[in-house]
């Protein structure tokens, strides 16, 4: 029992190594999803490194008749790794993690 027990506990600890965050605080400035990503160059700089992908955002039946450039900014501040995804100027989602 005591072993179910250990492996659950292993299991929680690997699954909250990497979060999401809705907002980061830098600089007494409060940044979240949603927040115009300017916000984010402004006060963290340029990201360590960005990637981008062409994602389908509507489809109509079976082909896709809207796409959307998307990127993704990595950032480490406070011991933490940041990857923030940005589309259309604004901040669409924050995850960080420790490792």
């Amino acid at each position: 029992m005591i072993k179910q027990y250990r492996w659950l506990l292993l299991l929680v600890l690997l699954v909250s190594t990497t979060s999401q965050a809705s907002s980061l605080r830098f600089d007494g400035v409060l940044i979240r999803e949603g927040s115009p990503a300017w916000l984010l160059l402004e006060h963290m700089g340029e990201p360590i490194q960005r990637s981008s992908r062409d994602a389908c955002v509507r489809r109509e039946r079976r082909d896709c008749v809207e796409w959307r450039t998307t990127e993704t900014w990595f950032y480490r501040h406070n011991d933490l790794n940041y990857t923030i995804k940005v589309g259309d100027g604004k901040i669409l989602k924050i995850e960080w993690s420790r490792f």
